[in-house]
């Protein structure tokens, strides 16, 4: 509620101030407040919204600027170069929008099916206790792996395998750039482990983050894969409340959900995910009160597990 006063704020803001500066132009102004509605309408909640009211002010000022007014370019170039950022950032960092490569972040919403996945794994600790309370609901997971931690422990991930869970890509080193190199050699390098490790292919990729880029989603597609992203998500790297990551996922699924969960952090194999383990329970409970059936994701999407190369 306050990010929206906020945003409605900055917008009048930045209006008045481009009203002063700037020549009366109607089309250049009316662009941009469509471009800014149409990119509000693309971006998740959050403090996303304030350079996105920007765009938006800077457009409206544009057009209650008087035409006597001395011209400059600066606000309506700004405005424009601002909308093209975010246009850029929301493109990659959105789990459902397809302009910057096709992703996948539901189901089929004719059945009370969801998926439940797990990313950042193996961890040496929770990753296989979360196994076992899937495994007390009989219910099966995909687990998201990356590749570091698979070739420091692929036992653990045997384990899942052999288990009948569901083993998808999640890049080999899990950090904050590589995802912006062109080649994006990550996914290969991941693959590559769980040949060796393994003796799988996986066909689901998911990058960290959720961020992609044109070029990721070509390298996807070049290695017949499919990228998979997530609607339910309940920050639960950021949190130790299990009823809290509870809460938040029972309140966001819908049949057909793509559940977003972490049985690791970065690939760490030490990381604390006990607020997984505890919440685990309360989301399956919630699930089956709810009428929605937990299974692979490979199920949900009717698609191949893993492919007969890499």
């Amino acid at each position: 509620m306050l990010i929206g006063i906020a945003g409605v704020v900055v917008a009048a803001v930045t209006a008045v101030l481009v009203a002063r500066v700037s020549r009366h132009a109607l089309a250049l102004g009316v662009a941009l407040v469509a471009a800014g509605g149409w990119l509000l309408s693309q971006a998740g909640r959050g403090p996303i919204a304030w350079p996105i009211a920007v765009v938006v002010g800077a457009g409206s000022g544009l057009m209650l600027a008087r035409p006597t007014h001395p011209s400059s370019r600066l606000p309506g170039a700004g405005g424009a170069a601002l909308a093209l950022g975010m246009a850029c950032w929301i493109g990659a960092n959105s789990t459902s929008a397809q302009w910057f490569g096709r992703v996948v972040s539901h189901g089929p919403s004719d059945r009370r099916e969801v998926a439940l996945t797990f990313d950042d794994g193996p961890n040496i600790v929770y990753t296989l206790e979360v196994r076992d309370v899937l495994d007390r609901y009989g219910v099966k997971g995909t687990f998201f792996t990356v590749g570091k931690a698979l070739d420091k422990r692929p036992d653990i991930s045997r384990a899942l395998l052999q288990d009948g869970h569901l083993l998808g890509n999640h890049s080999y080193l899990h950090d904050e750039l590589r995802w912006l190199d062109p080649r994006y050699p990550e996914l290969a390098r991941t693959q590559h482990a769980f040949r060796r490790d393994l003796g799988v292919c996986p066909t689901f990729y998911r990058p960290p983050h959720g961020q992609h880029t044109p070029f990721m989603a070509w390298v996807v597609h070049r290695h017949h894969m499919t990228m998979v992203t997530w609607d339910a998500s309940a920050g639960d790297w950021a949190t130790h409340d299990a009823a809290l990551v509870a809460r938040r996922i029972l309140r966001k699924v819908r049949p057909g959900s793509i559940i977003d969960l972490h049985d690791g952090l970065d690939g760490n194999l030490v990381a604390d995910r006990s607020v997984l383990v505890r919440a685990l329970p309360r989301i399956l409970d919630g699930l089956r009160a709810r009428g929605l059936h937990p299974v692979r994701l490979d199920l949900l999407l009717g698609k191949t597990p893993y492919a007969g190369s890499c």
